[in-house]
């Protein structure tokens, strides 16, 4: 028996668009992702309607006690999210003292897949995301 995770995720249509075109390459979650998972499937954030897939390339982990702190506008050049968006999507965290050391932020690097891609990735595991350069 073999067991794959994925994470699906909630996102906003916008930013999906701007992830498949390539003007988003980085995701900001304030949880993170099971050290297994490799990949999102992204849902739109209001109507759960499923938008598309992407492999995750890398994760940082800013804030907390042991990770480099964090800024706003920092998370915002690597979101391509305006940083008044970024306050509203992580509105809970406002009120919290020295947040940007205290709270811990998970930045992950994605880039587009297909669903084919994603299938092949449950049955035959990660190395389907191998390029030609990692071999």
């Amino acid at each position: 028996m073999i067991t794959r995770c994925v994470t699906v995720a909630k996102i906003r249509r916008e930013y999906w668009q701007m992830i498949q075109d390539g003007r988003k390459r980085y995701e900001i979650r304030d949880s993170p992702v099971d050290r297994r998972s490799h990949a999102f499937v992204f849902v739109d954030a209001d109507s759960q309607e499923h938008l598309g897939c992407a492999r995750i390339t890398s994760e940082t982990r800013f804030g907390g006690y042991d990770a480099s702190p964090w800024t706003w506008g920092m998370l915002s050049q690597l979101s391509a999210v305006p940083v008044d968006e970024l306050q509203e999507l992580f509105s809970w965290m406002l009120g919290v003292k020295d947040m940007e050391s205290e709270v811990d932020l998970y930045v992950y690097e994605v880039e587009p897949i297909t669903e084919a891609t994603l299938t092949a990735y449950i049955f035959h595991g990660p190395d389907v995301f191998k390029t030609k350069e990692d071999a």
